[in-house]
């Protein structure tokens, strides 16, 4: 443990020096989130299961290839891009659409509230956007729309001014809304971050103002926690027992995997790609469930942490190479976002929640079609301003060429 955590340490703050001290970076928090779950593994009376040399292996691999591989790709000067702005047009179809929707989610979740249960009506919200409540799939509570508030918020966010203060209030208080209706601590925290750091890379707040910011977080987790608990709960909702539960769990989960173990090549890797094939009806055989299965550790727990779809298909092989994969990807995006590129700021704006959860779960390829779904939409106001569609230039000038 102690090599761990003076490798963790050193790419730290060499990731902060050579990020210019920019929080966000992806080694920095990659870094920085294993730095901070050793040594709360070290100071928390957890009675979880002993971690062993197979962890901490495979952990160094990691996070070492990660870092480096994402600071290589940061310290490269690609060619600056023309400064590109959102189309204002598909910004109001968008703000629109937001309001438009909402009140149909609002619709749902009021019938989700009022089935029939046992359970408290915050338990079978909870319940029925993770796809575990009877007759409701998890788009009836995630529907497609989703995306575009989430993504119109961004774009807004991004092109703050006095003028359109009123929709960023809106459209933050629609995602939200969205954030408590389901109980989804992810969602508070992927608003948090993506506008965390869309305001730090703007200059609009500092760096004491995102931690007072977390602070705040953690206190609202705690209470969600509180919110969803059941009557019968035996796990007490302290905030030690639920750094142990969701922070501390994962390392000893992950140690009870066997690697090479899949049983199809890469199933759980590219488990997108199987889903695909099943839904086309190439295959009769359905991809594997996402929501893994509850293990005993000293609690109970279904996360182990972002090495275990590359362990168990690939063993430390593909640990080592997916690291450098999503080291180089994430590095990539982050450097296009600092130098400019509004697109790439909102882009990895979300896709910062899947850097700081890799201590619980693996994202990147598990949310491949949602992040899919949002690049798609995050693209479609700056491809319309690229390439002046819908434009009156544009007409005009068709127009006259057709004349000639």
């Amino acid at each position: 443990m102690i090599v761990t955590i003076l490798i963790c340490l050193f790419l730290f703050f060499l990731s902060l020096i050579c990020s210019k001290y920019n929080i966000f970076s992806p080694s920095v928090i990659t870094s920085g989130i294993w730095l901070l779950v050793m040594l709360l593994n070290i100071t928390i009376n957890h009675h979880l299961t002993p971690l062993t040399n197979t962890f901490y292996d495979a952990i160094n691999l990691w996070v070492v290839l990660f870092c480096l591989s994402s600071l290589f790709i940061q310290s490269l000067s690609f060619k600056r891009d023309t400064i590109i702005k959102p189309s204002p047009l598909a910004r109001t179809i968008f703000y629109y659409s937001s309001l438009v929707t909402f009140p149909f989610l609002i619709f749902t979740v009021y019938k989700i509230a009022h089935m029939d249960g046992t359970l408290n009506w915050m338990s079978q919200l909870r319940l029925a956007s993770i796809g575990r409540l009877k007759d409701v799939s998890v788009e009836d509570t995630n529907p497609f729309y989703v995306i575009i508030w989430l993504v119109s918020y961004l774009i807004e966010l991004q092109n703050f001014s006095k003028k359109n203060k009123s929709r960023i209030l809106i459209l933050f208080f629609i995602n939200f809304a969205f954030a408590f209706i389901t109980m989804a601590k992810i969602n508070f925290l992927i608003l948090f971050l993506s506008t965390i750091y869309i305001l730090y890379i703007n200059k609009k707040v500092l760096l004491k103002h995102a931690l007072i910011g977390g602070i705040i977080l953690i206190f609202i987790f705690q209470g969600i926690q509180n919110f969803r608990a059941t009557e019968n709960s035996a796990y007490k909702n302290t905030a030690e027992n639920m750094i142990t539960l969701y922070l501390l769990s994962p390392p000893p989960a992950f140690e009870t995997l066997k690697p090479n173990s899949s049983t199809r090549f890469g199933e759980n890797t590219f488990r997108v790609f199987y889903a695909i094939e099943n839904k086309l009806g190439f295959t009769d055989q359905e991809a594997v469930v996402p929501l893994l299965n509850f293990i005993n550790v000293g609690v109970g727990t279904n996360i182990y942490t972002i090495l275990y779809p590359f362990y168990k298909d690939f063993g430390l092989t593909g640990i080592a190479l997916f690291s450098i994969i999503i080291g180089l990807t994430m590095g990539y995006i982050f450097n296009k976002s600092t130098n400019g590129n509004q697109l790439f700021v909102i882009i990895y704006s979300f896709l910062i929640l899947q850097i700081v959860m890799q201590y619980a779960s693996e994202m990147f390829f598990t949310f491949f079609s949602l992040n899919f779904k949002r690049i798609l939409i995050a693209l479609i106001p700056f491809i319309i301003t690229k390439y002046e569609l819908f434009s009156r230039k544009r007409n005009s000038v068709e127009n006259q060429e057709v004349s000639s």
